[in-house]
């Protein structure tokens, strides 16, 4: 049994079809040889002869020898891919994890210094869970609802700016209109000067993911560049919120007033995490 097994080992060595098709070449060129004599005509000859034989038998011989291999080995091989590939898989896995975790991360600090500097505000934080970003809306899914204190008309933000606010809600998930759709109004002021207006969504802008400030007085001093905020009047959306930054500053139809295109503070496209204000100390101007 022993000698049968270790017989098996050696026939299924990488070695062995080439050793056994170089053995028939040696065993037939000695026979040649040694039938007419080492230096004779006929063994020149024939050594002539056959070595071109040779070397393609021993082209065959390494050929069959891969063939054998591949066959052999192939399961193996195959095996060890789909590890690799696996491995691949779960490295890249890892990273994007790794990579959502810092991210998330840097939010959450971002937040924490809004929150230290706004102590009037209490934020209860969500996650975006569903989009609906069309030309007729932009509407944002969150993981909480009534049972984590939301309500509604509840301002929604991140550490950059303002998102939008609740429009509806369940139990454990609220809808969040944004600040680009067109049911979206609130009043805005300039930053810089203190122009009034009041920051609304438009179905032209919306699918470029702007909004504008409209009935700014022709004579208001607003450039691009300035930052548009809440105003607070109305009293659902506290004051001071960044809303967005002006691109351009455009003259209405009417010709009577001027309105401002707005690039939101906030990418609504890319947006993972977000913060309800659900109480505020302070009363609305």
């Amino acid at each position: 049994m022993g000698l049968r097994k270790t017989w098996r080992k050696i026939v299924h060595t990488r070695w062995f079809p080439a050793a056994v098709l170089a053995v028939i070449v040696c065993l037939v060129l000695a026979i040649f040889t040694g039938a007419s004599g080492r230096d004779s005509v006929i063994s020149r000859t024939l050594g002539n002869v056959l070595l071109p034989a040779e070397r393609g038998i021993t082209h065959a011989a390494v050929g069959v020898a891969d063939k054998y291999n591949k066959f052999f080995h192939y399961d193996e091989m195959a095996a060890e891919n789909e590890q690799l590939k696996q491995q691949i898989a779960d490295l890249t896995s890892q990273l994007e994890k790794a990579q959502s975790a810092v991210t998330e991360n840097e939010e959450l600090k971002e937040m924490l210094g809004v929150a230290e500097r706004n102590t009037e505000f209490t934020y209860e934080a969500a996650q975006v869970v569903g989009r609906m970003l069309d030309e007729w809306s932009s509407v944002l899914t969150i993981d909480a609802g009534s049972a984590e204190g939301l309500e509604k008309n509840d301002c929604v933000v991140t550490a950059s700016g303002m998102v939008g606010y609740i429009s509806d809600l369940s139990e454990h998930s609220a809808q969040v209109t944004t600040v680009i759709d067109s049911d979206m109004s609130a009043g805005a002021l300039v930053s810089r000067t203190g122009a009034l207006g009041v920051a609304e969504g438009d179905y032209q802008l919306m699918s470029d993911g702007k909004l504008k400030v409209s009935y700014l007085s022709k004579d208001a001093d607003v450039v691009v560049g300035d930052t548009v905020r809440t105003s607070g009047t109305g009293g659902v959306f506290p004051k001071g919120l960044a809303i967005g930054t002006v691109e351009s500053v455009q003259t209405e139809s009417d010709g009577m007033s001027n309105y401002a295109v707005l690039v939101p503070m906030v990418d609504i496209t890319s947006l993972t995490n977000v913060y309800i204000i659900t109480e505020t100390a302070t009363t609305s101007e």
